[in-house]
């Protein structure tokens, strides 16, 4: 089971918006995971959020983390770097908003319960090892492969936040292909450096040059209600 649905309790649920919350590593190694996953969310018509979207230094980062997950509808999670660290220590970051999503969900009101959850781990029957309290959750898993993650998420999105069906996944995994071969030339044309357009160092210009290419598809325009999707955070 790769969606974790709200539990129905007799309450009518609000239409879900179009805000996909990441929570994942930000590391070097992962790098094209996230690159796949920030691309894949943004070509299915949704709005991606994630702790890099905003550069406030008073802002706790706990009060943001809950900020960010309440406005979501969906949240993906991916938990294959929980292993320890070069300090020894575990990496609990991202269990913990896990948890925070799953509270929401569990005890919030309103649109807070109608929360879906995607859990991806990098190989399989390693989740119940830490995280018992989630046995029976089958993950999905996409072996630190770009292209396996993209598919994950389309199938787990697999409707635009308007209704409409996605493309399969080998269609975007070849936009996402197009998108990296462009994006030197999308960066000098707006005038960015490679650094500077670098996913995590530079996450918001990326997500600008994402949002770019796009918005250059028709097919993908069509996807949006009301044009808003894919506005910059």
């Amino acid at each position: 089971m790769r969606h974790v649905s709200a539990r129905g309790r007799g309450e009518r649920l609000t239409p879900p918006n179009g805000d996909v919350f990441i929570n994942c590593p930000f590391d070097e190694d992962y790098l094209p995971c996230f690159e796949a996953l920030l691309f894949a969310v943004t070509i299915s018509g949704y709005r991606v959020r994630c702790a890099l979207e905003e550069d406030d230094g008073g802002d706790i980062r706990f009060a943001k983390l809950c900020r960010l997950i309440a406005d979501c509808d969906h949240t993906i999670h991916d938990l294959s770097r929980t292993q320890a660290s070069q300090s020894g220590l575990p990496r609990f970051n991202m269990p913990f908003e896990l948890g925070l999503a799953m509270g929401a969900r569990q005890f919030g009101t309103g649109r807070q319960r109608g929360k879906r959850a995607c859990i991806m781990v990098a190989g399989a029957y390693v989740l119940p090892r830490y995280m018992s309290d989630l046995a029976g959750n089958d993950p999905a898993v996409h072996g630190d492969d770009p292209h396996r993650l993209i598919r994950v998420v389309r199938d787990h999105l697999h409707h635009s936040p308007i209704g409409q069906r996605l493309p399969g996944a080998a269609h975007m995994i070849e936009l996402f292909e197009r998108f990296r071969k462009d994006l030197p030339f999308l960066a000098g044309q707006a005038r960015l450096t490679m650094p500077e357009a670098h996913a995590r160092l530079g996450y918001r210009n990326y997500m600008d040059l994402v949002r770019a290419f796009c918005a250059t598809m028709a097919e993908v325009a069509g996807r949006f209600g009301g044009g808003g999707s894919l506005t910059s955070s």
